[in-house]
């Protein structure tokens, strides 16, 4: 009878040997560390410790096979338990599912805490930037660009946009992430967000109507942007390699640097040049700026130097569907409607640069309107 019991005694014992043996026993999906025994082209052998051996067969190198030749003997690792004890009698592990869980850890804690992190550009498409992060790749929209980073592109053509964003490839970005989904494989990203607070610092201490100094950082088809000097700031420095973050830009209109039509914005104005100009609108982040406004309105005396029907003689400057503008000697531009030109022939007609002789017919200096016509 003695020996029943002590056959039953011991079979709980080894039962509960077992299943503390078990316990200890490391879950699949688990992330185990341990340092690689040694790596071949058939397998890395890692040391788990108490654990046991763990093992990487190549099939995870077949997309990177540089991770694997980078793999030394003593180097530690992190590794996802796949199987617990394969044929082979080792742990199988993944270092790539390992890496990628760590990196989206890495971005969840990032986007909670909203820390600004730095990110390589590694490629370019139509709508923005590709940006890596960990390993995982991540997207920079246009829209989320710091505005000195944004193309300077008019016309908005998709090709000259890429072509633009062409000069990023392999720079240092400073982002926020904005979204991201491990589930959908999704990362936005944002270097606008990182630097909107700086920005409305700087942008706090200005008001429309101020007159701010500056220097021209680029010169475009619809006008000229400006690195604009902080009041109680250093100089900022239009070097294009300054830092987006480090500078408030704000951008002349065609139809703000002078009171005369201009049709190339480069034959009045050149990056690198110092400049005077007057805010004349902000909007978020984005700032107007006037070099007209700080130049004699020709307008504001206008009823007096060239009344109604005053005679003279301007120059065609600008022929457009609803007629011909023409410069008069003061600088005011006026207008020649195209319905008086359709009642003569198309010889008749003058042509740009041409001299012509005109009577002012009506005026509204508020406006900046002036309406001429033809004298024989």
């Amino acid at each position: 009878m003695d020996s029943i019991y002590n056959n039953a005694a011991n079979n709980i014992v080894i039962k509960e040997l077992l299943a503390r043996a078990e316990y200890g026993l490391p879950k699949p999906g688990q992330i185990l560390e341990g340092a690689v025994i040694s790596s071949n082209k058939n397998m890395v052998l890692v040391d788990l410790g108490m654990f046991g051996i763990g093992v990487v067969y190549p099939g995870e190198f077949y997309d990177n096979p540089d991770l694997q030749k980078s793999i030394k003997k003593g180097q530690n690792v992190s590794a996802i338990l796949l199987e617990v004890e394969n044929a082979d009698g080792y742990r199988e592990l993944s270092l790539k599912r390992a890496q990628v869980m760590t990196a989206w850890e890495y971005i969840r804690g990032k986007k909670e805490s909203g820390e600004i992190i730095t990110t390589k550009v590694i490629n370019i498409n139509k709508g923005g930037l590709i940006v890596e992060i960990s390993g995982i790749q991540g997207f920079l929209p246009l829209s989320q660009l710091a505005p000195n980073h944004y193309p300077k592109v008019g016309s908005g053509n998709t090709s000259l946009i890429v072509q633009a964003l062409q000069k990023f490839r392999g720079q240092d970005f400073q982002i926020r992430i904005i979204d991201y989904s491990e589930t959908d494989n999704k990362l936005i990203v944002s270097e606008k967000a990182a630097f909107d607070d700086k920005l409305k610092e700087k942008i706090a201490k200005l008001k429309v109507g101020d007159t701010v100094s500056g220097t021209i950082t680029d010169v475009t088809d619809f006008g000229a942007f400006v690195a604009i000097n902080i009041p109680g700031e250093p100089a900022t420095e239009a070097n294009p390699e300054t830092p987006a973050t480090d500078r408030l830009e704000g951008l002349i209109h065609i139809s703000e640097i002078d009171w005369k039509i201009v049709e190339n914005p480069r034959d009045f104005l050149a990056a690198g040049q110092e400049v005077q100009a007057k805010i004349t609108n902000i909007e978020g982040t984005k700032v107007s700026l006037s070099l007209k406004a700080l130049k004699a309105d020709p307008w504001a005396n206008a009823e007096n130097t060239t009344p109604v029907g005053t005679k003279t003689e301007g120059e065609v400057v600008k022929v457009t569907n609803y007629g011909l503008l023409v410069s008069l000697p003061n600088n005011i531009l006026g207008l020649i409607p195209a319905a008086e030109l359709n009642q003569r022939k198309p010889e008749e007609t003058p042509k740009l640069g041409q001299k012509v002789p005109v009577a002012i017919i009506s005026i509204d200096p508020a406006d900046h309107k002036m309406l001429l016509t033809l004298l024989s």
